[in-house]
């Protein structure tokens, strides 16, 4: 060293005192905030809502005792070193003293003010002991200190050691050791101290360890090491495996981080809702780009030295100056790593994980407010024909205005499926923004240093490839909006599908549906294809622009300036190049990804802005209660067209706008008294729900005026919510409360008690009555596990009837005084009807409260009704109390429509044997299934869980998976050309180096070269954003000097890099093709496979479970797996080279590559398993999560009458957190693993160079840097082989997922090889012979021996109470349940000899619950365009939805407020038919059915939503249109079947009747008499019966 240079330790002297002033500074700052933020907290009106842990974990034992008195004592010793130090220096100056020694007296004061500085800190933390917040924060600045100090001293001690001038004293040598000992005790005490036990959240459970962890556990992770540990012995993890989510993750916290900025832009909102990571991610970003190359350097630095020992320069310091470069290049791997971990720690698993739960929630609480635009429109984007859609494409302007509409359910549960999930992986990498053109400045620094001006030449020709990029880059941005678009629509589609599969199945349609559902799969895989031809050619360009760039600037350096082209300037030039191709091209593909998340950004800002109900009203409790309209105009939509209201019919299809078809009241005026009954009468589709939900403020009040109290929709949630466990009974009922019967009942997939509590706690007393008075207790005494049995996903289980009085008994049961009901009793039979009436709607439950019903039933209502609201015309006609009407003439006007209802006017006691079924297909199915389930455990059990919880699988994906995939996606030719191609490619790799080799070495033979080529290989290896597929080029053995042309060479170069463009684009073509190969095989055969499931399937699989399947798991299938497989088989074909090549060229390093290698796995196993079981809970808690969103999308209106919405937010809070738990120990693991590699990468380069170094005697500078480079190299292509092989197996979760549901049961072929005849059945006869049905093996029969026969066209009627097996009849004519012994014989062939699609296409059924699917009427009509519009009207003239030719007149007049939607074939309809009224909807599935002229029809009550008039009437045309067809009709009203020509009497799976109705009727003795006889209409029906038989004066 010279006398007046500036010695090394000053510097790190300078960093030291630089490190305490920073701390000095940030601690002010640190102290300053925490005084404004106590100062805002002691002054504000409100404290923050936020909610943090503060019990803790008292179980782990912690103690600060120690620590603070440690580090003093330790701190004061190395400050009375410091100042011995200061001064035996300061004595021993001279008088002629040099400015080095000045500067080391300078750095030695420093020093002591340093070390003073941290002695006060150390005092100062005294008084903070931990777990104090503050004792942690001055632990963390004492930390700092005490690295740099620890730094500092090992210099200091090794430059002591390396002294040769003089001895060294023990005065010098003693302060130095106890000083290094103690400094590496200081940071080994206060990096190791953690904060203090872990904290335990509201609900007991240990919250992640983050926020207790140490400086050295946070930085490297190793907090979450129990849990690995734990996956890793168990092979597999559970839920409470899990830690709590930290506070600032968990979904309280979140609601109101992110909702303290709504009414802003949506970007602005997650900026600011993570500002402290977003700034994080911003400085550790910069930092790590400006680190990038130190590694490089340090390689550099030791490979030039290695070359100029070599050369016979450095002989006394070499050694030294190795060992000390190579220890830096350590440091600097672990400390590049540190930072890059926390990088993308802050970016993943803070960032990505909160955005995501900010999004999902946030979009649940629009969901909440939003008003149903699918009811408003009836648009149904997507899902009509194609002309029509062509038509549209056609119209639309250049923005999305048509793809922001989401009304649909699939649409919205998009949002947060997929939207939200491609704004938070965005937010993982947008800070390439400014960190590629760091990366790019430093790029160009060095290519001129190393070309000069030539390196401006080939820099400019990159400029060419920066249209192609923005080209490629807007196709691929617009055909990603196309995408998911198409995707939206399939998931659309598919929901719907799932949604009505029953009526599908009934109408043998699954191969239509299947063929449209794979039209709108292969619209979207065209797309998909679309893209991958894009991200093709984004792998051309990232290839071929640095060659592009390479060649004009070695073209420049050696044919224009005539240079000579060295293996230093070539290797280098080349790697910077890559760099600067990463830099360039990162760009715009962030560019794309930005704009895909911007589209994301927008639909979800567009669907928070849409519209919301009208807040509701302040409540005074002081104040009456007045539920009123005056002079009120209601519709569904707040923009009416005029076109709704004054132009005829046949403009309808003219008319483009949404809002032609609103429905509308007008002039509504009507006050219902408190306390009282009312009832809301008039014809199907009147619009009687429309007034009812106004009530609710679910529609828009244009006009006039409405008063009813309301709950407003939660603005606030707690984190430790719970149910009360009991309200006092005088407090039971609130006056301000609202309960709310939807005409279709909306239930949960719960027990029947959770369904009716809704929230609200068990009182015993009330419960029972409530059973009683909703006659649901005989129900309950069927099921074995009673009111705790499931009912699966809504109520599907139950029977129509009694999924009708389980949300009737949630009404009943709550806490409303006033109660709005629709239609509640059209569901159930006439005596059930009777019982509700009077045990309920007046019982001592419903007595005293505000009953408005909807109803059809008037007369049987009529006795206790006060108030009457008659809607016709679009207007209420007649409105007042029955005594008013009755004087005025108007109650015999609305009698005359009630004239069907005779039955319901019932006035004896119904004896429990003589109950007839309440309704729909599967309710004796279902209550037999759980009534016989367990019918031989006699003990008394946990209650039988119908839903089963989701599979997981446990430990790796099996192998079949992957050959099943591989198979898919092509033959063996395929993948064995695949392969050569992608060693096709990697020998290319090679192969160009080496061709730059043998150029340079021909250009300068120097066996040299070769050590400068490697610097080359660590620029590569240490890029950390995509590792780069030339970045691992192998040199071969020297050739002999070449002296040829620079042409030729170039030449060669030009041919060979060109080739491997060309092979390395091919790869991906070939695998993207392959891939979506896979994914349509997957989807046609798991679609299949669905649709051939059994109902039983269906009725215990939520559908969210189903659609996951079809959604996230194959957009994962799509667009991940296929780059996941070549990414790993390139990744493993790089580590296979390389460990080849440098155990060929230096056999000497097999043992340590093989160390690494055993190392390496050891830890990927530990990741691997961990990983993957994360994975899976993730994609397992993610059903549930849509399930409740999706149903409460379906039950918004319910939710917000009850007030439930604070409950319904709370949930989805507890589903979130559920969810995000996973996902954020996902991304955390993968900084465990991150921070493993780069410690085990650090200690090899480490080794490997100081053995390097030590076996230069034995090893030329070229062998040196070859193995130096490639150990390099190799450690990060072994982390990038376990991040992708991980990947793989979690992707491949998918692929399992989907598998799994292929391999489900099936029903019996769709066709055998017996083929029934074209016309069959041609009569109608069936013969059942000693029917035997039993739903399994070990379950008793429920249809026991049945044998009838039924004539050609006879009209057939099933009776018989719950149970007897009536659905169980109908459902083994279409096979859903097989028969075990004997046969039905329909027209001389037995069904179970023909296949399912042939028996179920030629038979018909008119099931109770109508299914219509979103398009227009006539795709409902008419799905697969069997039928002319003619037949179409005919059919909707039957059943009375549009006049006949001699009413047309009439209908003109009625049409003065709204035009009749049906006279338009186009008219939209929405899913589900959600625009339509329940009777409009029925009508339609009965017109549906009537388009099929089928001879055999079973019918279950088709018209019970219907007005009596217009049922009056439909039974007329059923008997006309189906004259020449058998029946066989479930009865539920006895008038339906009276005029029947035989009834079956069904009890206890046996037919104990079975005779012409009269002659059934006529024997006192029979079932069926003493059911007409207790129906109070005896004489009514017997008069019927002798009617129909022409025996009117016999008896």
């Amino acid at each position: 060293m010279e006398e007046d240079s500036i010695p090394r330790s000053f510097w790190l002297t300078i960093s030291f005192a630089g490190v305490a002033c920073g701390s000095a500074i940030v601690l002010s700052l640190q102290r300053a905030y925490d005084h404004k933020t106590k100062r805002q907290e002691e002054a504000g009106p409100e404290p923050s809502p936020l909610h943090f842990d503060d019990k803790r974990d008292l179980t782990v034992p912690f103690a600060d005792n120690d620590r603070t008195g440690r580090i003093t004592i330790e701190n004061a010793v190395l400050l009375l070193i410091s100042t011995y130090h200061l001064y035996s220096t300061v004595h021993s100056l001279s008088d002629d003293r040099t400015i080095s020694q000045i500067y080391n007296v300078v750095g030695i004061a420093l020093s002591l003010a340093t070390w003073l500085y941290a002695l006060a800190l150390a005092m100062t933390s005294q008084r903070h002991k931990l777990p104090d917040d503050w004792g942690f924060v001055l632990n963390c600045h004492l930390c700092a200190i005490y690295f740099i100090a620890w730094c500092a001293s090992i210099y200091n001690f090794y430059a002591l050691t390396q002294r040769t001038d003089d001895w060294v004293t023990w005065s010098e040598g003693v302060p130095q050791l106890v000083g290094l000992l103690l400094s590496t005790d200081l940071l080994y005490v206060t990096s190791t101290a953690r904060r203090g036990p872990p904290f335990l959240d509201e609900n007991g459970r240990v919250v992640a360890r983050v926020n207790v962890s140490s400086v050295f556990s946070f930085l490297f992770f190793t907090w979450v090491q129990p849990l690995v540990d734990v996956a890793y012995k168990k092979k597999q993890l559970e839920d409470d495996d899990l830690d709590a989510l930290p506070p600032i993750y968990r979904g309280y916290n979140l609601f109101y981080l992110f909702g303290s900025t709504r009414g802003r832009g949506l970007l602005y909102r997650i900026v600011k809702a993570n500002q402290t990571a977003i700034i994080i991610q911003v400085i550790t970003a910069f930092v790590a780009s400006f680190m990038y190359y130190l590694p490089a350097y340090f390689t550099g630095q030791i490979l030039l030295l290695i070359q100029e020992m070599g050369a016979g320069k450095h002989k006394e310091t070499g050694y030294r100056d190795g060992f000390l470069l190579v220890l830096g290049l350590g440091a600097c791997i672990i400390v590049l790593g540190v930072v890059i971990a926390q990088l993308w720690y802050w970016a993943a698993s803070s960032v990505q994980v909160r955005i995501k739960a900010m999004l999902n929630i946030e979009i649940y609480r629009k969901t909440l407010r939003r008003r149903d635009q699918a009811v408003a429109s009836g648009a149904a984007k997507g899902d009509e024909d194609n002309d029509k859609s062509k038509k549209d494409d056609g119209e639309k302007k250049g923005d999305d205005d048509e793809e922001e509409d989401v009304s649909s359910t699939g649409q919205i549960v998009n949002l947060m499926s997929t939207d939200s999930n491609r704004i938070s992986e965005f937010s993982t990498w947008w800070f390439t923004v400014f960190a590629a053109p760091t990366e790019l400045a430093i790029g160009i620094y060095f290519v001129y240093r190393l070309l000069g001006l030539s390196s401006f030449m080939g820099l400019s020709v990159m400029i060419i490839c920066l249209p192609i990029n923005h080209f490629n880059a807007k196709l691929f941005a617009k055909t990603q909006d196309k995408l998911m678009d198409a995707r939206d629509k399939r998931v659309s589609l598919m929901n719907e599908v799932l949604q009505g599969i029953r009526q599908i199945k009934f109408f043998a349609s699954e191969k239509d549906w299947q063929k449209r559902i794979l039209q709108s799969r292969n619209t979207e895989l065209g797309f998909l294809r679309t893209n991958y031809y894009c991200e093709a050619l984004f792998m051309l360009i990232w290839q071929g622009s640095p060659i592009l760039v390479i060649i004009v600037s070695f073209w420049s350096y050696t044919m224009l300036e005539g240079k000579e082209l060295t293996a230093a300037v070539a290797f280098t030039s080349i790697v910077v190049f890559n760099e600067l191709r990463f830099a360039l091209n990162a760009l715009p593909e962030t560019f794309i990804e930005f704009l895909q998340a911007l589209i994301s950004v927008r639909r979800i800002q567009n669907y928070l802005a849409q519209d919301e109900i009208d807040p509701a009203p302040p409540v005074d409790i002081n104040k009456e209660v007045r539920i009123a309209f005056d002079n009120a105009t209601l519709s569904w939509s707040s923009k009416p067209s005029s076109s709704s209201t004054n132009s005829p019919a046949s403009s309808i299809s003219n008319n483009t706008g949404l809002e032609s078809d609103v429905f509308m009241l007008k002039d509504i005026n009507a006050h219902f008294p408190n306390d009282k009954l009312s009832l809301i009468c008039g014809a199907t589709g009147a619009g009687k729900s429309l007034l009812l939900l106004s009530l609710l403020g679910e529609t828009v009040v244009l006009e006039g005026s409405l008063e009813c109290p309301r709950a407003p929709v939660t603005e606030d949630v707690s984190f430790d919510f719970s149910i009360p466990k009991s309200i006092p009974e005088e407090d039971w009922i609130l006056d301000h409360s609202l309960a709310y019967v939807s005409q279709t009942a909306w239930l949960q997939n719960a027990s029947i008690r959770d369904n009716i509590l809704f929230g609200l706690p068990y009182i015993k007393k009330r419960y029972k009555e409530t059973l009683r008075s909703c006659a649901l207790d005989k129900d309950l005494a069927i099921l074995e596990d009673g009111d705790m049995t499931e009912i699966g996903e809504k109520g599907i289980t139950l029977s129509g009837g009694q999924k009708a009085r389980v949300a009737l008994a949630r009404a009943v049961y709550s806490r409303a005084k006033n109660v709005l009901m629709d239609d509640v009793l059209s569901a159930v039979d006439a005596h059930t009807a009777k019982h509700l009436y009077e045990n309920c709607l007046l019982g001592p439950l419903m007595k005293g409260r505000t009953r408005i019903l909807v109803t059809h039933h008037i007369k049987l209502c009529l006795n206790g009704t006060t108030y009457i609201v008659h809607i016709s015309d679009g207007r209420t006609d007649i409105v007042g109390s029955p005594s008013e009407l009755r004087q005025s003439g108007h109650l015999a006007t609305i009698m005359d429509e009630d004239e069907q209802s005779q039955e319901e006017a019932i006035e004896d006691e119904i004896p429990p044997e003589s109950l007839t079924s309440t309704s729909s297909e599967s309710e004796e199915t279902e209550a037999t299934i759980i009534s016989s389930t367990n019918a031989a455990d006699t003990d008394k059990k946990k209650p039988r869980v119908l839903v089963e919880e989701e599979t997981r699988f446990t430990g790796k994906v099996k192998t079949k998976l992957y050959k099943m995939y591989i198979r898919m996606a092509g033959g063996w030719l395929f993948w064995v050309f695949l392969f050569s191609v992608v060693i096709g490619s990697r020998s290319l790799d090679i192969v160009e180096l080496w061709w730059v080799k043998i150029w340079t070495q021909a250009a300068n033979p120097s066996s040299v070269n070769t050590i400068t080529t490697q610097t080359h290989q660590s620029f590569s290896s240490m890029s950390f954003y995509i590792p780069s597929s030339t970045g691992d080029n192998i040199h071969a053995f020297d050739n002999e000097s070449n002296t040829r042309s620079v042409k030729f060479y170039l030449s060669v170069y030009v041919l060979i890099t060109s080739l491997n463009i060309i092979v390395g684009t091919l790869r991906f073509v070939f695998i993207y093709l392959g891939g979506l190969r896979a994914s349509r095989n997957l989807y046609e055969r798991l679609l299949h496979r669905v649709f051939r499931a059994p109902l039983r399937f269906f009725d215990t699989t939520p559908v969210g479970r189903i659609l996951n399947r079809f959604s996230k798991d194959f957009e994962t299938i799509d667009s991940s797996i296929p780059n996941d497989i070549m990414n790993f088989f390139t990744t493993i074909l790089i580590v296979v080279s390389i460990v080849i090549v440098v155990c060929t060229v230096v056999p000497i390093f097999v043992i340590p590559m093989l160390l690494i290698v055993v190392t390496c796995i050891a830890v990927a196993n530990m990741f691997v398993s961990t990983s993957r079981e994360l994975k899976r809970m993730d994609s397992v808690s993610r059903s549930p999560l849509f399930s409740h969103f999706s149903e409460t999308i379906v039950g918004v209106s319910t939710i917000r009458a009850f007030g439930a919405s604070r409950q319904f937010m709370q949930e989805m809070l507890k589903r979130v957190d559920t969810n995000a738990r996973p996902y954020y120990f996902v991304w955390v693991l993968n900084r465990w693993i991150s921070a493993r590699v780069t410690a085990i990468s650090a200690v090899v380069n480490v080794v490997v160079g100081m053995g390097i170094l030590l076996s230069l005697d034995r090893l030329d500078a070229s062998g040196a840097g070859f193995c130096l480079s490639f150990i390099l190299t190799f450690s990060d292509y072994m982390f990038w082989g376990i991040r992708r092989y991980t990947s793989l197996e979690m992707n491949f979760n998918a692929v399992e997922r989907v598998v799994e549901f292929m391999e489900m049961d099936q029903e019996a072929p769709a066709i055998t090889d017996v083929r029934p005849p074209s016309l069959w059945p041609s009569e109608g006869r069936i013969d059942v012979t000693d029917l035997e049905v039993r739903y399994a093996a070990d379950l008793d029969p429920v249809l026991k021996g049945l044998t009838f026969s039924v004539k050609p066209r006879e009209k057939i009627g099933v009776v018989g109470r719950t149970g007897s097996g009536k659905s169980t009849l109908a459902l083994s004519f279409f096979r859903f349940v097989e028969a075990t012994r004997g046969n039905i014989v329909i027209d001389d062939i037995d069904i179970k000899c023909i296949g399912t699609e042939d028996l179920r296409s030629n038979l018909t059924i008119i099931p109770q619950d109508p299914t219509l699917f979103s398009g227009t009427l006539r795709s409902n009509m008419d799905p697969f365009e069997q039928f002319s519009d003619d037949d179409i009207f005919t059919a909707l003239k039957r059943v009375h939805l549009l006049p006949s030719d001699e009413d047309n007149f009439e209908n003109d007049e009625l049409e003065a407020v709204n035009i009749n939607v049906f006279h338009d074939l186009e008219t939209s309809v929405s899913e589900g038919g959600k625009n339509f009224s329940q009777g409009q909807r029925q009508l339609l599935c009965l017109g549906r059915a009537l388009l099929r002229r089928s001879k055999l029809v079973l019918m279950d009550e088709a018209t019970a939503s219907v007005d009596f008039q217009t049922d009056k009437a439909i039974q007329k045309t059923i008997a006309t249109e189906f004259a020449g067809c058998t029946i066989l009709c479930i009865a539920h009203r006895l008038h339906t079947v009276i005029e029947y020509d035989r009834i079956i009497v069904l009890d206890q799976g046996q037919i104990v009747e079975f005779d012409s109705p009269l002659e059934l009727i006529r024997n006192t003795e029979t079932v069926f008499y003493k059911m007409c006889k207790n129906s109070g209409e005896f004489d009514s029906l017997l008069a019927l019966a002798k009617a129909k038989h022409e025996l009117v004066d016999v008896l």
